[in-house]
């Protein structure tokens, strides 16, 4: 944990005023910022706002600190234990992929992406974006502060101290799951943004992250659906995981422990749809019908006609129904069904990640059908006379 200055920059005069309603905005909140002309990173830019002493900190250490607390406090958690549907027999019962079950009064869904969707039709309300991170070590010394642009498309940067010297580390290259033709460009497009400014000297580590996005840009946090007493969500927080789930758990526990939360209409998940929302509502769907229509009508090579390369998978015709392929680098290939088992929409594949991601909601799948994300929670299959021996 340290604190760091960040910055939000801008290199087009366009975003300048953005920039100064933003920060009086902040300045309404009796958040402290201030503006700049300038910032310590190697390049001009046109504006950027200065928010002095944030939390820089290691997630996975942190999450794991929250961890050992809860089991201290005579919490469970179960790894590998899918839940894949909620019943409400006994106040709620949750069941697993292994067909056990699990009793409780309260429920908390707080499953990224909720794989329940009989109440509050989330899968209308929310889509996924995969976003990039390029780690990289530079001949120049990293300036400390963390970084983001205000224009598309958004650019990040941050460090990181490890043993073996400080990681300069590079995000963004934003787009929808399952909707990027060639991935592994998108850490490309974060190596090109990097170049001009830093002698890189070698790339470690990449990695992409996925994220649940919501029609206003706020969390759904709250009661589950108007008509679910008892039974609450915490999603859809937006590439600002680490503050937005804090946020959520202090909101749900005031919730759950009070009956109430200062924060509570702010963050409801049944909150009235202001017009923007209402027109990314129509947006995001129109979007969904486009490529579950698409996928299906989209014409295929045989896979009798194809070569792939090792490490290479490809959507294609096999006995008349649409399947993916994928050769492991030992020379196996790999067939699976690519209708998703969430609501049917017909997966593509993922270069970089070597997975099958669907365009319409965001599930991903290995390339031997197992699910990576939901909110499927069936893995892919494939009929009997399409899988050939």
């Amino acid at each position: 944990f340290e604190t760091q200055p960040a910055f939000m920059f801008t290199e087009s005069d366009e975003y300048v005023e953005e920039l100064y309603d933003e920060l009086n905005a902040a300045l309404n909140l009796g958040i402290q910022a201030e503006y700049a002309e300038s910032i310590p990173l190697p390049f001009t830019v046109k504006g950027a706002l200065r928010f002095n002493n944030q939390a820089q900190f290691h997630p996975l250490k942190y999450t794991l600190s929250l961890a050992e607390a809860f089991i201290g406090s005579g919490g469970r958690i179960f790894e590998k234990t899918r839940a894949v549907e909620v019943g409400f027999d006994e106040g709620f019962c949750i069941i697993t992929a292994q067909g056990k079950k699990v009793i409780s009064d309260k429920l908390i869904i707080a499953s990224h992406y909720p794989f329940y969707n009989k109440h509050g039709m989330y899968f209308t309300r929310i889509y996924q974006e995969r976003s990039y991170i390029t780690a990289i070590k530079a001949a120049e010394p990293y300036p400390g502060g963390m970084y983001i642009s205000a224009e598309q498309p958004v650019r990040s940067l941050r460090s990181q101290k490890t043993d073996n010297g400080e990681l300069i580390l590079v995000g963004g290259a934003r787009h929808k799951t399952g909707q990027c033709e060639d991935t592994w460009k998108k850490y490309e497009e974060l190596l090109d943004f990097a170049n001009p400014y830093f002698t890189v000297t070698d790339i470690p580590y990449r990695w992409s992250a996925q994220d649940c996005m919501t029609l206003d840009s706020l969390p759904y946090a709250g009661q589950f659906a108007e008509d679910t007493p008892n039974l609450y969500i915490a999603s859809g927080f937006g590439k600002w995981g680490m503050t937005n789930s804090m946020a959520s758990a202090m909101l749900l526990k005031d919730l759950i422990v009070k009956g109430d939360s200062p924060w509570k209409d702010v963050y409801n998940p049944s909150r009235e749809t202001k017009k923007a929302s209402a027109i990314s509502f129509v947006s995001e769907n129109f979007n969904v019908a486009k490529q579950l229509i698409g996928g299906k009508l989209e014409a295929l090579d045989k896979v009798e006609d194809i070569q792939l390369n090792p490490g290479e998978g490809k959507a294609v015709e096999l006995s008349g129904k649409r399947a993916g392929a994928y050769r492991s680098e030992e020379g196996i290939v790999h067939i699976v069904n690519t209708t998703c088992t969430h609501m049917g929409c017909e997966v593509n594949w993922n270069s970089a990640e070597r997975t099958w991601d669907c365009p319409c909601h965001g599930s991903r799948f290995s390339y031997e059908g197992k699910i990576v994300e939901g909110p499927s929670v069936k893995e892919l299959n494939m009929d009997a006379d399409v899988n050939p021996v």
